[in-house]
């Protein structure tokens, strides 16, 4: 689809759509269906815009400032206030002469009429208002809702008030999609009881005002009265005949998703052929997070019995879909392959495929490596030895063990093998955006966005979206098998259970891990928990993660903390010996920082807590029984050692200060 460049109103190109889009108009704000717009083909952006806020005009003269002409005002950084409505904007119009400012709404879907002499919804002539608010919030006598709008109608006479939206209204009205009788303008709880809940043309709730036939049984919002769907439609991509929309509600298969719906759809009377809105003209070709190729949308997948990559529920064969022309069995349902979640919003047709990324590292010998993070040759470990759990991977900050590596000769730069092996750019679950990995400022403190956990080393980021996640959290991939649970675990933003394992609320912007067979639910600090760590203060052998031993009654003993341990619940154990310690008492809150980073203020230090006795906490008093803990060392060389992130805060609330001073 070729490129329409629409200066001056946005700074990338757009293209024209015959979609319906439920999104925020990027020009005056109106949110509702916007059909045969403008969107935004760049990645990240999402714009869409109305035809003619697309194309505004560069000069108006308008009612609300008749002394001079308004001109164009487009991308206003910082936004500009409105003169007419308290509302602010990007996009409007200003008087230069006199700083007045009308936002698109304003300018564009405000009548031009000062003073209405007739209306449908008054007998007297109404008057609009000069933009103050009055003392108190007065009801419209239209819809009966609250005017707060500092622009509406008033009759001076009545001392009544209209919202200009009111006034374009009709108390009994007929439309085009129902001709044969009026609609009568109704607050929609004084709907009838036997009238439904929702639009029979758009499916949304009602919120506000509704229009119905009492005849008929015909109800429909507000959005659809004023700006009602066309009567007739194109989908070049899921059908080849023009659409007629039936407007009734009617139970149907949409054919070009294969989903039950009831709501009014579009149908070909040559073809029996019935589809959503939502599936009108779906785009051809998508990048989608959950597959690294591109997926094409085909009109009948065809026999097989295939499952779809998103929601693992069957795809008919029968309906339209998603494919990939690289992997002969994935096929995703059209609905999960444009769900804003999953889709890029990216439209890829005619475009060229990407070349494929720079692989990580370039092979040098057999045995040899040089990694694009590193200025010397790596060479490969495999002989399974055990390095000392203060040697630490600089991808992932957590110990080799016994793990394959790549290390340098020049120097102690060290990888484990799955880690040198990361993707530089990847797709993620969690966002529908791509993600770039980053070597650079390993030793700078972040935090993850997916498990909270504070970290240095590695990380994906996603620019746009200022998403960072460390490299255990970018690498995970569905289904993730985790020991814990007989059932493979997917991820879902739409998961409202508990963590099964720490029992702590999820998310719902962050999303879990959950299974489609039961009622099992792990967050990303529990799934992605280390299956092996070494702690030699507590036993030579290493230790296994133990998710919980429920044929064992009683309970267990922490070697760390000397207290009880649950038995049902998970902790870590040696195979050999039968040390068990607590997960807290294993993994803390700097288990994923390089020794010798620096936290917070500029002399606080991560160490490895490795000497013979532990420290005290300077806050909470305990011994320091993990890993790596905070040493905090003052001008006059006092040295303080806190344990934990929260500990950390306390000290710096309670003394407020930088450690320098004092």
């Amino acid at each position: 689809m070729e490129k329409v460049e629409v200066p001056p109103i946005h700074n990338h190109p757009l293209l024209p759509f015959t979609r319906f889009s439920y999104k925020a108009c990027k020009g005056c704000g109106y949110v509702g269906y916007i059909y045969g717009g403008y969107h935004c083909n760049e990645l990240g952006c999402e714009s869409v815009f109305h035809k003619e806020c697309a194309d505004p005009l560069p000069e108006i003269n308008h009612y609300s400032h008749p002394d001079h002409p308004l001109k164009l005002l487009i991308n206003v950084e910082p936004l500009a206030s409105c003169s007419q409505c308290p509302s602010s904007f990007e996009n409007g119009y200003l008087c230069s002469i006199c700083d007045f400012k009308l936002d698109f709404r304003c300018a564009t879907r405000l009548p031009l009429e000062f003073i209405l002499e007739e209306s449908t919804v008054h007998e007297h002539p109404i008057q609009l208002s000069d933009g103050t608010r009055d003392g108190f919030v007065q009801l419209c006598k239209t819809c009966k809702w609250g005017v707060f709008d500092a622009v509406h109608y008033k009759c001076n006479k009545c001392d009544l008030r209209f919202h200009v939206e009111c006034t374009k209204l009709f108390p009994q009205a007929s439309h085009v999609l129902h001709p044969q009788h009026p609609l009568k303008l109704l607050r929609c709880e004084e709907a009838p009881d036997y009238a439904d809940n929702k639009c029979l043309l758009c499916g949304n709730k009602f919120d506000g005002r509704i229009h119905h036939c009492d005849v008929c049984n015909f109800t429909i919002c507000g959005g659809c009265m004023e700006n009602p769907p066309p009567l007739s439609v194109v989908s070049p991509t899921t059908h080849e005949h023009q659409l007629y929309l039936l407007s009734k509600p009617l139970g149907f298969t949409c054919n070009a998703c294969g989903t039950q719906a009831d709501q009014s759809p579009y149908f070909c009377l040559q073809c029996n052929f019935m589809i959503h809105w939502e599936c009108i003209d779906l785009p051809r070709v998508i990048n989608i997070n959950r597959h690294d190729h591109r997926i094409s949308y085909t009109r009948r997948l065809g026999h097989g019995q295939n499952t779809c990559g998103v929601c693992r529920k069957k795809v008919d064969g029968f309906y339209g879909g998603y494919s990939c022309s690289k992997c002969s069995n994935y096929v995703v349902h059209s609905r999960c392959a444009t769900d804003e979640d999953v889709w890029d919003m990216i439209e890829l047709e005619g475009t060229p495929e990407e070349p494929e990324e720079d692989a990580p590292f370039e092979v040098i010998d057999d045995n040899t490596i040089k990694h694009f993070s590193h200025d010397h040759n790596l060479v490969i470990n495999k002989d399974g030895r055990i390095l000392h759990e203060s040697t630490l991977c600089k991808a992932c900050v957590f110990q080799i063990c016994s793990d394959a590596f790549y290390s340098c000769e020049n120097c102690d730069f060290i990888l484990h093998q799955k880690c040198a092996n990361l993707p530089r750019k990847k797709r993620h679950v969690c966002d529908n955006l791509p993600f770039t990995l980053v070597t650079n400022d390993t030793s700078d403190e972040t935090s993850c966005d997916l498990c909270w956990q504070s970290f240095t080393g590695f990380r994906y980021e996603c620019l746009t979206r200022m998403v960072t996640l460390d490299v255990r959290c970018g690498s995970i991939r569905e289904p993730l098998v985790h020991q814990s649970h007989q059932h493979p675990l997917y991820f879902s933003k739409r998961s409202s259970k508990s963590c099964t394992e720490c029992g702590k609320n999820m998310d719902l912007d962050i999303g879990s891990f959950s299974c489609d067979e039961c009622d099992y639910s792990l967050d990303f600090k529990c799934a992605l928990l280390p299956q092996k760590v070494k702690w030699h203060r507590y036993d030579d052998h290493p230790l296994y993660l133990s998710c919980g031993e429920s044929s064992v009654d009683g309970e267990y003993w922490c070697e760390a903390c000397e207290t009880k341990v649950n038995s049902k619940k998970w902790f870590y154990t040696c195979n050999d010996c039968g040390v068990i310690l607590h997960i807290s008492c294993v993994v803390g809150d700097f288990s994923y920082y390089m020794p010798g980073s620096k936290i917070g203020w500029e002399e606080d230090l991560v160490v490895s807590n490795t000497s013979m006795c532990r420290p005290f906490c300077y806050v909470c008093n305990s011994q320091c029984k993990l890993p790596s803990i905070v040493k905090v060392v003052s001008k006059a060389d006092v040295v303080l050692y806190i344990c934990s992130l929260n500990c950390y805060y306390n000290f710096n609330r309670s003394n407020n200060y930088s450690s320098s001073d004092w």
